[in-house]
């Protein structure tokens, strides 16, 4: 009977406890929602405007200023640049590509003593003395052996090397690098070249035509990576229609076979911040060709 009561006891302290604390939560809650709207009058009263007055009278007039300024900025960055400045700014992103070079590491290690931009202008003046044949493969033999072998006897071992470099270790600036050199190669001739450097259209259709149209351009890009593979045949096509256009295609290349295989190749690899702009361009020359063809 004695434990009887003892477990009775037990029972009403438990209770007493739970009553009290639950007690006590509710009068917290009580105090917390107070406060709250006590904290949310007094915010909204900070934020009245009708007491809030301003500082200065200068703060509107320095923002002000500072929009005007921006929209002028703006107004300057959209704005076309006019051809001798245009000219300008390719020439000196060109240079400035090889002051980038000039700092990295693993063109240091090939003790070059002019330069990357020095070392490059020699290569390419090389390259425009002794272009390709774009064409006759199949009715010359020694054209075919002559364009296997173009790039290591211009550029011998040190210059593929060096070029070889570049393009693996560059790929994050690929896109933006080669449509720089793209531009740079197809300046128009008003375009000061006080050092003569710049191949002539002919030359550069050469090189176009031989990436497009022979073994050995081809065998070539597919030994480098995809990436610039895509993009090489990319800018050799634009560069092959524009001599098309303007009837200076004198080996007759057709490019419209090439087309519809590298839209499907660009379209695998999403990775290209340009993607559509390169698929959309592709399309365009696709239906050039097409009415080109199919017209009576």
């Amino acid at each position: 009977m004695k434990k009887e009561k003892t477990k009775h006891g037990w029972l009403w302290l438990f209770l007493l406890i739970v009553i009290l604390l639950l007690a006590g939560l509710i009068a917290y809650l009580i105090f917390l929602e107070k406060e709250e709207k006590s904290g949310n009058d007094l915010a909204f009263k900070k934020a009245s405007p009708v007491e809030t007055k301003p500082t200065s009278e200068k703060v509107p007039q320095v923002a002000e200023e500072e929009m005007a300024a921006t929209e002028e900025e703006e107004k300057t960055a959209l704005s076309p640049l006019s051809e001798e400045e245009y000219c300008i700014q390719i020439e000196n992103d060109v240079t400035g590509f090889f002051r980038y070079l000039d700092q990295k590491e693993y063109i240091k290690r090939f003790h070059l003593k002019t330069g990357t931009y020095s070392y490059f202008k020699k290569m390419l003046k090389r390259l425009a003395l002794r272009p390709p044949v774009p064409a006759g493969e199949g009715n010359d033999p020694e054209i075919m052996v002559r364009n296997l072998y173009l790039f290591f006897r211009i550029l011998k071992p040190k210059g593929l090397n060096l070029v070889r470099s570049v393009l693996n270790n560059e790929q994050d600036t690929m896109e933006t690098t080669m449509e720089l050199f793209y531009n740079w190669l197809v300046l128009p001739d008003s375009c000061p070249d006080t050092e003569k450097l710049r191949p002539s259209s002919n030359i550069i259709y050469k090189y176009a035509g031989y990436f497009l149209n022979t073994t050995g351009g081809r065998a070539y890009l597919f030994r480098r990576k995809t990436s610039f593979r895509l993009l090489a045949t990319y800018y050799s096509l634009l560069i092959v229609h524009e001599a098309d256009k303007t009837g200076k295609n004198n080996y007759g290349i057709d490019i419209f076979p090439l087309i519809a295989p590298l839209i499907k190749e660009f379209s695998h690899y999403p990775d290209f911040h340009f993607q559509s702009e390169y698929i959309s361009h592709l399309n365009n020359l696709k239906d050039y060709y097409q009415q080109k063809r199919f017209q009576p």
